[in-house]
């Protein structure tokens, strides 16, 4: 009998390992501009954003777009595009529609409520769709298609 693991690496997908947190979400383990980072997996998230505090740390490249985005409790955020910057996870590189960055402080504030670490970014739809996501619940995986 083939495993769920063994199929989908024939069909080209890769494993991306996960862990939950204090609330039950996923998340990952990243790399943007050599920086590690902390990835929540978001499937309700429509874009793959970073902390907007973080790519001004790191002297990232931003260019404030005309659009407004929100989530979690914010509804009305400045969003900006990341250029020059590409988001890794292990040895793969997630298709991101528009890498972008908007300020996580509401996001951060309700995890440290329920007593989880802060993230550094969000995972969303937008690599999901393009990569065709399985994942795992029993096994605590994400597989995208490369």
């Amino acid at each position: 009998m083939t495993t769920l693991d063994g199929y989908l690496d024939q069909q080209g997908y890769r494993r991306i390992p996960l862990s939950k947190n204090g609330v039950g979400h996923f998340q990952t383990v990243g790399i943007l501009a050599g920086h590690t980072l902390s990835v929540l997996v978001d499937t309700g998230a429509g874009a793959t954003v970073v902390s907007l505090a973080l790519a001004r740390e790191l002297g990232l490249e931003l260019e404030k777009l005309p659009s407004t985005g929100g989530g979690a409790g914010g509804v009305s955020l400045d969003l900006f595009q990341v250029r020059g910057a590409t988001l890794k996870l292990g040895r793969l590189t997630p298709q991101v529609r528009q890498l972008m960055a908007m300020d996580f402080e509401h996001i951060n504030h309700g995890l440290s409520c329920k007593g989880c670490d802060p993230v550094d970014a969000i995972l969303g739809a937008d690599v999901f769709e393009t990569q065709s996501a399985v994942i795992d619940y029993g096994n605590s995986s994400l597989f995208l298609k490369e």
